[in-house]
């Protein structure tokens, strides 16, 4: 019979120095957290570990948030966090960027639908149309993603963001060491 446990100590101490707060706070505390391990799973594990961590003055929020980063951060393979975030009914920065992408195209051809629409003997292209035209284009080369862009930032983007939000999309700032749109090393 296979029998396993884990135990974490926890011990405090606090020297007294006059202050405000010196009353309330325990001159000294030791805590003690053992469990049986031989049968246990990791999500077990982890709400342990929760608990020791709560003991310890983290709160529910900062314990998550460690969680999450544990999760998901560069040092996982793409395929993992995305086993884990469908579990979960969770969505990466780059399924928000495709659908982003989607709705701003949807945006601009309806746009140019408007406006064709409310200028049907118009002879030339309107505009809206233009604008939905170039953006097609100038998407292309930037696969999808303008230079400072919600989009783009999302992805690692490291152009500016404000210079660009004046800026025609055929005319953005770009820096030379953003890993989406500058030079290739």
């Amino acid at each position: 019979m296979y029998k396993a446990t884990l135990k974490v100590h926890f011990d405090t101490e606090w020297t007294y120095t006059g202050g405000i707060y010196d009353e309330e706070t325990l001159p000294e505390e030791h805590y003690t957290f053992e469990i049986p391990t031989h049968d246990i799973n990791s999500i077990q594990l982890f709400r342990f570990f929760g608990n020791v961590a709560r003991t310890m003055g983290h709160n529910d929020v900062g314990i998550m948030k460690g969680a999450c980063a544990l999760a998901f951060n560069d040092m996982r393979s793409q395929e993992d966090m995305r086993k884990v975030a469908e579990e979960y009914d969770l969505k990466l920065a780059e399924d928000y960027v495709k659908e982003f992408r989607k709705l701003e195209d949807q945006i601009l051809h309806l746009k140019a639908e408007l406006s064709r629409y409310e200028q049907p003997d118009n002879p030339n292209y309107t505009d809206e149309e233009m604008d939905a035209m170039c953006a097609e284009d100038q998407h292309k080369g930037w696969k999808g993603l303008v230079p400072g862009s919600i989009a783009a930032t999302l992805m690692g983007c490291k152009c500016p963001v404000m210079d660009n939000e004046e800026m025609p999309d055929d005319e953005e700032w770009i820096d030379g060491d953003c890993p989406l749109h500058g030079k290739i090393k």
